[in-house]
Formats: structure tokens, C-alpha cells, sequence
């Protein structure tokens, strides 16, 4: 876990991003699955395209022993129902410390982009990610609802400090 490190998307890692999208697929996950099918179809257009949305946002992989085993997503402003940082295990890495690790990097890169109150959601149902956020010092401000996605969320703030 020592070695662990966020770096932008590129070619480098192109094999070990497919096998990241791929993972999803195994499991029928359609969400994640679509979100990054297009970089199986076309990697070049699928980096060339990063980052989408309406507002800025930074994406990172995470990076353990030359495998892309996370995605996090960094909104340099905060997105209702989905606030400013979006990550993911690959479902092959779940359940080892990962998820406390992207977003902890992912802290350190939203000081540099000068956010300082992080807010985060997570689905009611997502134990590990409330965990994750939590554990990141992560303070509960509510349940909200998205309607979008006909869900209820919990979100979070963190307070970030420069020091």
C-alpha cells in the first residue's frame, strides 16, 4: 500500500485500464461498465474526451504496482447529490484499503485545486464507501434525495487543511 499514487490517464497504462473496464462487465455492473467502455472501443478518444461534465473536473487512476486498481474523479466545484470527488474500485480490488487510500490522495490533490470543505455522497446502501468517508474524517451533514438517480445519499463534508 506504501507505493500507492494518483496519476492522470494515459497510454502507459492503457492494457491495465481495459482489464479495470472489463472487471466491470464481469460482474454486470452497466453503470461503471458504460462509463468506461468507450476507452475499450477507443483509447485515444476516450482520454481525449476526459474530462466530461459541467463543471472542471480532474481525473486520476490509482495506481498500485503498475495496475490501475481506482478511478477518482475531482469536481473543482461541488455537483448536487454527487458533491466534489466521485471514485471507484475495480471490483477485483474491493475490500483491501484502496478506497480509503484514493480518496485520502484525492484530498491532497482538491487542497491543490483549492477546495477547502470537500462534500461528498454516497448511496444509503453503500456501507463501504459511508465507511471509507468516514474514515477520512468525513462529517455526516444529512440525508439528501436524489432524484436522478431515485436514490437516497448521505453527504459528508471534510474540511481540508494546508498545514
Amino acid at each position: 500500500m506504501k507505493d500507492l499514487f494518483l496519476i492522470e490517464p494515459n497510454k502507459e497504462y492503457q492494457k491495465s485500464f481495459e482489464n479495470y473496464a472489463l472487471a466491470y462487465r464481469k460482474i454486470n455492473d452497466e453503470h461503471y461498465f458504460n462509463k468506461y467502455k468507450r476507452a475499450l472501443e477507443n483509447f485515444q478518444d476516450y482520454l481525449k474526451d476526459l474530462p466530461q461534465g459541467e463543471v472542471i473536473t480532474s481525473t486520476f487512476w490509482l495506481i498500485d504496482k503498475k495496475e490501475v486498481v481506482g478511478v477518482v474523479r475531482i469536481r473543482h466545484q461541488e455537483i448536487e447529490c454527487a458533491g466534489h470527488i466521485g471514485y471507484d474500485i475495480s471490483p477485483d480490488c474491493r475490500n483491501r484499503g484502496y478506497g480509503f487510500q484514493i480518496l485520502k490522495l484525492a484530498l491532497e490533490k482538491a487542497i491543490k485545486i483549492g477546495i477547502e470543505e470537500v462534500i461528498l455522497t454516497c448511496n444509503i446502501d453503500n456501507i463501504a464507501s459511508k465507511k471509507i468517508i468516514e474514515k477520512n474524517k468525513g462529517k455526516l451533514l444529512g440525508i439528501i434525495f436524489d432524484e436522478e438517480e431515485n436514490e437516497y445519499m448521505y453527504k459528508f463534508s471534510i474540511t481540508l487543511t494546508t498545514n
